[in-house]
């Protein structure tokens, strides 16, 4: 998670990416069951409403990276370590399994187009989030030299920054689709399906995830002490946010964007809370970080896992409860999936698609700030 002996190591951030990683689990299992015809009306809801508390995942990872990213390197930044760690743990196995998808599930359409599938996260749905996140990757030293210039300034010019960055990602967030077609048209003739894709993800339109990510790193413990003063607040909100979120999701109210964007905000803040709970939890802690330590390989492949268990739910039990199916895909993807990159991580060699030192190599440190 950070550069082993240089930073302290933040078991709340490690619980709360594991429970990112079960959200979008379960965005993919029991989150897609809400569009299966013929179940009741009651499921329906339960489905959705699971889905609507797991929505803000990728919003979460893309402030936990940011929040571990600054923790460090904001202080010391080597650019050589840097880019190499970050090809080797995130890059290199996500290219790797990327290739694996695209020809098992007969994707392959030329040299060119695989690297752009690449590029996009277009190997596998579910992969656009590492075609956004490599962006970030490669602007970091940038990043760093802005968001440290910025924070060394006077509270004032610190808060306008903010400020102004918040109401700038509102506009963005309501205009996306003209930013998003204007950028193709300007930067492609012909552009093809990978090409609009690449264009959608970009990290601009989640930027402000990112942002708070920063300023979380920056000012850590202070932000650590003061959300512990108001996380009754904060719960609060959150539930009367998710309560909206849900009511929008299952269409009983329109949809709005300020209440949108704070209900993913304060998904972030709420579960950070249960985080710093659950941290202090020795055997709670001890399962989230078994998970946590696998978690980026166990995302890059939970989608054929999630896929596998459900046609042996159904299959070989004869399963036909779709909340049944649901329930169980869901609690058992969030554990194989780990549980399968730790078996590999046995084979000799396996930190080219895991990210982790291989077992024979006695070395359990990992850093999957993603």
């Amino acid at each position: 998670m950070y550069e082993s002996g240089k930073s302290k190591r933040l078991k709340e951030i490690d619980v709360l990416r594991v429970i990112a990683f079960i959200f979008v689990v379960e965005q993919h299992s029991m989150g897609g069951y809400s569009n299966i015809k013929g179940i009741s009306y009651s499921y329906f809801k339960i489905f959705k409403f699971v889905y609507t508390m797991a929505k803000p995942a990728a919003a979460a990872f893309f402030c936990i990276s940011a929040i571990t990213l600054l923790k460090s390197y904001s202080e010391k930044f080597d650019c050589k370590i840097y880019y190499t760690k970050r090809i080797k743990k995130i890059i290199l196995p996500y290219m790797i399994w990327s290739i694996i998808f695209i020809f098992r599930y007969g994707k392959y359409e030329g040299f060119t187009n695989l690297f752009g599938q690449i590029l996009s996260g277009n190997a596998y749905y579910h992969l656009w989030y590492m075609g956004m996140i490599m962006r970030i990757y490669l602007y970091l030293p940038i990043i760093l030299f802005i968001a440290n210039n910025i924070h060394n300034k006077k509270m004032g010019l610190r808060v306008l920054t903010f400020l102004t960055l918040i109401i700038g990602y509102y506009y963005i967030s309501k205009y996306q689709n003209v930013i998003s077609n204007k950028c193709i048209q300007t930067i492609f003739t012909n552009p093809t399906k990978v090409q609009r894709k690449f264009i959608n993800v970009s990290p601009l339109f989640w930027y402000l995830y990112f942002v708070i990510g920063i300023y979380i790193g920056l000012n850590y413990e202070s932000f650590k002490k003061n959300i512990s003063k108001i996380k009754i607040p904060v719960t609060l909100i959150y539930i009367s946010l998710l309560i909206y979120a849900y009511l929008n999701e299952i269409k009983i109210i329109k949809y709005n964007r300020c209440l949108g964007l704070l209900y993913f905000v304060f998904s972030i803040l709420f579960w950070y809370v249960i985080s710093l709970y659950l941290s202090n939890k020795v055997r709670i802690y001890s399962l989230f970080n078994f998970i946590g330590r696998y978690s980026f390989a166990g995302y890059i492949i939970h989608v054929p896992v999630i896929q596998r268990i459900a046609s042996i739910l159904m299959g070989t039990f004869h399963l036909t409860n779709w909340l049944v199916i649901g329930l169980l895909t869901w609690v058992s993807t969030s554990l194989v999936a780990p549980l399968l990159v730790k078996l590999i991580s046995y084979i000799p060699y396996s930190e080219l698609i895991t990210g982790i030192k291989s077992v024979s190599k006695k070395n359990k440190n990992v850093d999957v700030s993603i």
